[in-house]
């Protein structure tokens, strides 16, 4: 399977712990996951299963809603400390440094949103 074309976002959900990961592009379609990657993995399998069953009747995917003029490769330079903390981190969750970078910048994303832009100091 190639990149994820759809967009996807993920929240801290105080009301009921843990996170939410939402893909857009499918209506209501979200997952639940006690850490931000749980979450992205489960609305990841949500949307293939979506997916699956949309082909099977027949009914046209929603267009692709990543923006595809980006290669998705970022070079980041962040402090030994910083970077030291990150890593152990993905390992105590079993995960990739990347998933969980990843998962973290959207997740931030998504909170910067309801809080609106940044603005210059």
């Amino acid at each position: 399977m190639g990149p994820f074309p759809y967009r996807m976002v993920v929240e801290l959900s105080p009301r009921e712990g843990g996170y939410v990961a939402r893909v857009p592009a499918f209506g209501e379609l979200e997952a639940r996951g006690g850490t931000p990657a749980e979450a992205v993995t489960e609305a990841l399998a949500a949307a293939e299963r979506r997916s699956a069953s949309m082909k099977r009747i027949d009914k046209p995917l929603p267009e692709p809603d990543a923006t595809a003029d980006y290669s998705g490769q970022l070079r980041l330079r962040l402090p030994r400390s910083l970077h030291a903390r990150v890593a152990k981190r993905a390992e105590d969750e079993g995960i990739s440094l990347n998933l969980l970078l990843s998962v973290l910048i959207a997740e931030g994303m998504g909170r910067r949103r309801r809080r609106g832009p940044m603005r210059k100091r």
